[in-house]
């Protein structure tokens, strides 16, 4: 499981936070929840996915 750039397909659902909008796929609903967040330090740039009881993907 991880973050990925892919086109829109109709089954995905679009969540917009803080005018950013992310498409979650339909593989995702077999989860409880999941966060998305994005680091920009010295040791670490990028986004980080993280899925309640996983270990995240990062990009």
């Amino acid at each position: 499981m991880g973050l990925v750039l892919d086109e829109q397909n109709d089954s995905d659902k679009v969540f917009n936070k803080n005018g950013l909008n992310f498409l979650v796929g339909d593989d995702l609903e077999h989860f409880e929840g999941f966060s998305v967040d994005y680091s920009n330090s010295f040791l670490r740039k990028g986004f980080s996915v993280n899925i309640l009881g996983y270990a995240g993907g990062m990009c």
